[in-house]
């Protein structure tokens, strides 16, 4: 055995690994993607009311914890084929695009609506999903 079987060993692995993170943030964002296309202009550029209010992101978070960390994680970074709320395409989306998607669901990606929550708690858990950058 050469003294360059160890590196080379250690720097494939890494290779590896680095290449397997890469594809599953791509697929992810390839994901979130066409459902941000769909969002509406109007919807695109609304603002939450609550952006920056400690007690909104507490409140997101406590709401977060009972309606969406079943798909997504209690970490946020999704489970399954759930979006990772962390990713760099979640996480530069208007609050208004996360908003309608909330509001809207997609079905086909088994996101369900959440039409049925006041917008105000809407919005309160768009602050917390913005909160985890």
């Amino acid at each position: 055995m050469s003294r360059w079987t160890l590196p080379a060993s250690l720097f494939l692995i890494s290779l590896t690994a680095a290449t397997g993170a890469a594809r599953q943030q791509a697929t992810e964002e390839r994901h979130i993607h066409p459902q941000l296309a769909q969002v509406p202009a109007e919807a695109r550029d609304r603002k939450n009311p609550y952006e920056g209010q400690a007690d909104a992101i507490l409140a997101g978070g406590k709401l977060y914890r009972q309606h969406c960390a079943e798909c997504h994680g209690n970490d946020a970074r999704g489970i399954g084929h759930a979006v990772n709320l962390r990713s760099r395409a979640v996480q530069e989306a208007t609050a208004g695009e996360l908003a309608w998607i909330l509001r809207n669901g997609n079905i086909a990606a088994g996101m369900p609506s959440w039409s049925g929550l006041p917008g105000q708690r809407r919005w309160q858990i768009v602050s917390y999903i913005k909160s985890l950058h």
